[in-house]
């Protein structure tokens, strides 16, 4: 199962944004992983996209609401179709606009190939909140066709509820060591100007783009930060 981080933002009513972490559903350990790293998983600070209560995970369920991907299998039954890159169930994104989409996440993809950023857009939530629908989603419809699970996940979900205006951003455990929270509550706040105008291809490109950038000044400053480590090693080395 996967590990989450989700951040919601109203789209239409308010300008507020609410930075939530949510739930990350119990993971088995398996053979030949390390006590350390098994440590570190089971110690991450969670939050129901539910009733939104913190706790220490990854646990079966919510300890307050009782929340479980169980419940929410229940709740969403089958999963929907989809596609890789951008489903639009609520038929408001034109033709001409999804190929673009879809050509930029495919570009996203070629710049991050450990990584895959999928869009789900819907026109209403059936007994639930996109939290735990996207929520729901990332763990059920596998997206990405390598089902990495915790620290080996490095995926992303935008899913959109055009007909309540609030969108969820969720990464995988992976990406939390490289974007902040302000990060994804920037990506989406750069976004909501355009969605709150109802021009969602718009928002979801600002969205992704802000995402694509600041994952490019990551990854230089890690490569700049690891050229003055080999300098620094090289400089012990030789004296």
């Amino acid at each position: 199962m996967l590990s989450q981080t989700i951040f919601e933002s109203w789209l239409n009513w308010t300008c507020n944004f609410a930075d939530v972490r949510y739930i990350s559903f119990d993971e088995q350990w398996t053979p030949g992983e390390s006590d350390a790293r098994w440590r570190q998983q089971r110690t991450r600070e969670m939050k129901c996209p539910a009733c939104r209560t913190v706790f220490s995970g990854p646990a079966p369920q919510c300890p307050t609401c009782k929340l479980s991907l169980l419940r929410l299998d229940a709740k969403f039954g089958v999963v929907p179709r989809h596609t890789r890159y951008l489903t639009d169930r609520s038929g408001r994104l034109p033709l001409r606009e999804i190929k673009k989409l879809r050509a930029l996440l495919q570009i996203f993809e070629k710049k991050f190939p450990q990584s895959l950023f999928s869009v789900f857009v819907t026109n209403g939530v059936p007994s639930g909140s996109i939290s735990e629908y996207a929520f729901w989603l990332a763990n059920r419809t596998g997206f990405s066709s390598i089902q990495a699970v915790a620290g080996d996940n490095f995926d992303l979900l935008l899913g959109i509820d055009v007909e309540t205006g609030i969108a969820a951003l969720i990464i995988g455990y992976g990406l939390e060591n490289y974007l902040t929270e302000d990060d994804l509550q920037a990506a989406l706040a750069v976004a909501e100007n355009a969605f709150r105008a109802g021009d969602f291809p718009r928002g979801i490109r600002e969205c992704v783009e802000f995402v694509m950038s600041r994952m490019r000044e990551i990854a230089r400053t890690s490569e700049a930060h690891k050229r003055v480590g080999n300098l620094a090693a090289a400089g012990v080395n030789n004296r």
